[in-house]
């Protein structure tokens, strides 16, 4: 007779910019399976933020546009096929 044995893991990715290859790469390993996906952001450096600040300002003055991430992503994943 068998014993089952489950083990829950919390894994903590200092990189914001490696987390999805991370999870792309657990995810192609049959006997893990993802329970839960919680993203904490920390503060964003002022020169980020003022950075952001300006440019949704240009938006609403009309001065600058901006384009669906869903669509521009979708217009590269067609290409891609």
């Amino acid at each position: 007779m068998y014993e089952t044995f489950e083990m829950e893991l919390t894994v903590n990715i200092k990189e914001q910019s490696k987390i999805a290859a991370f999870l792309n790469l657990i995810k192609e390993i049959d006997y893990i399976e993802i329970v839960n996906v919680k993203e904490e952001m920390s503060e964003l450096p002022i020169e980020h933020r003022d950075l952001l600040d300006k440019r949704l300002q240009e938006i609403e003055n009309g001065k600058s546009s901006f384009k669906n991430w869903d669509l521009i992503k979708k217009k590269y994943e067609d290409q891609a096929d």
